[in-house]
């Protein structure tokens, strides 16, 4: 367990003292290294530091002893992390991959760029990064510039290739057999209106609803699964705008808003979770209705001390989930398979949702739930539903 918290004067010598074991670690300081000088330096550059109002210097705590060095500056266009340095000894625990990882959660609440500067002598921290999601954008003397955003992860997650094969008409989730119910459900608690649909994809719930009647539009963004929908149905019959769920506006009043196929879980905090169910209130008329389709976490599966879940075993396709307990994190590993030993795997991240949670966040932005169940077809959904099709009211005035 770590926490984080802001640095004083008191900490000046430890603020050194750990970048300088951390930089020794990496074999990074040069042979005429000065080091009373530069600890010197440091020290005093620290005690700016925390007197500056532009920035924000933290101390990095590991089970109540101070054990690492952050700096952030933030601003309207960007989140941007200065410095992170973590002692030898805790290194390769996960920490600074957390601690970036809130850091882009933030970014992402915002809606600005996470960036941050690398050593090109530094192979170590830009493979961390480049796992994270940063591409570099430019060079600064002799470091790399690297940016994260969020519209950018999901363009790099739902991909050009991944949007050409996430089609399968007729067969599992575009089979009649799936579709059919959906649409006619969501039809119903439209009750004459128009629909907006979160995460809209390639259209997949979209284009057969239009068809059914019923004016649809939606909000995406994936700039790949956006044009996959234009090749189905171009901007006049739905029109889209490109944006985050929990933030994104579409003009006009819809008396349905609806989220499909897990994807609330796509938003991996519980505070854009929250936000997402308040942009569909802000959408919505007196008494309209958000829909939400979302699996039931399966942690009674998990097998005694492993963290994964087998939950498709098919000769194409193994679909295995990935555990995080404390953060109610899960990553979907999608193996698919062809001729031979060629194979191709997709991974997503997921925050997974209690059904009770969902209920009290639906009561956070003024819903109240007024029915659910574990399919379209209105089955009775039980302790043992895999999932649930939970329907959310606003107040009729």
């Amino acid at each position: 367990m770590y926490r984080i918290r802001l640095a004083t004067v008191a900490d000046v010598v430890f603020l050194a003292e750990v970048t300088l074991a951390a930089t020794r670690a990496q074999g990074r300081l040069a042979a005429d290294f000065d080091e009373p000088a530069w600890l010197a330096g440091f020290e005093t550059w620290s005690r700016e530091s925390i007197e500056d109002p532009a920035t924000d210097l933290y101390v990095v705590e590991v089970d109540g002893s101070r054990a690492g060095r952050l700096r952030v500056s933030r601003t309207p266009e960007a989140v941007e992390l200065n410095g992170i340095q973590l002692h030898p000894d805790i290194q390769n625990r996960g920490i600074g991959t957390a601690i970036i990882t809130a850091l882009q959660s933030e970014a992402a609440r915002y809606g600005v760029p996470l960036k941050l500067n690398v050593e090109r002598d530094n192979p170590n921290a830009r493979r961390l990064y480049e796992r994270l999601g940063f591409t570099k954008t430019g060079e600064d003397g002799a470091e790399d510039v690297m940016q994260w955003s969020k519209a950018a992860e999901q363009n790099r997650l739902w991909n050009a290739d991944v949007a050409q094969r996430y089609d399968t008409p007729g067969d599992g989730m575009f089979s009649a057999d799936v579709l059919g119910p959906t649409v006619e459900r969501l039809a119903g608690l439209a009750d004459g209106g128009r629909a907006l649909e979160f995460a809209i994809g390639t259209g997949r719930v979209a284009v057969p609803l239009s068809e059914y009647g019923v004016p649809v539009s939606g909000i995406e963004l994936s700039d790949a699964m956006l044009e996959q929908l234009r090749t189905k149905a171009d901007a006049e019959t739905i029109p889209v705008v490109s944006g985050d769920m929990a933030t994104a506006r579409v003009p006009g009043e819809f008396t349905l808003v609806y989220l499909v196929y897990n994807t609330i879980s796509n938003l991996l905090t519980q505070e854009e979770q929250v936000a997402c169910f308040r942009n569909a209130a802000r959408h919505l008329s007196p008494g309209g209705r958000f829909v939400i389709e979302l699996w039931v976490p399966e942690l009674r599966r998990l097998p005694p001390s492993l963290p994964a879940t087998v939950g498709v075993a098919d000769p194409g396709y193994i679909l295995l989930d990935t555990y995080d307990v404390l953060k109610q994190h899960v990553v979907s590993h999608h193996f698919h398979f062809g001729e031979g030993t060629e194979a191709q795997l997709f991974r997503s991240p997921h925050r997974y949702i209690w059904p009770a949670e969902l209920d009290l966040m639906a009561q956070l932005a003024g819903f109240t739930l007024e029915s659910r169940h574990a399919d379209w077809t209105n089955t009775e959904f039980t302790a043992d539903s895999p999932s649930h099709i939970s329907v959310y009211r606003l107040p009729p005035t």
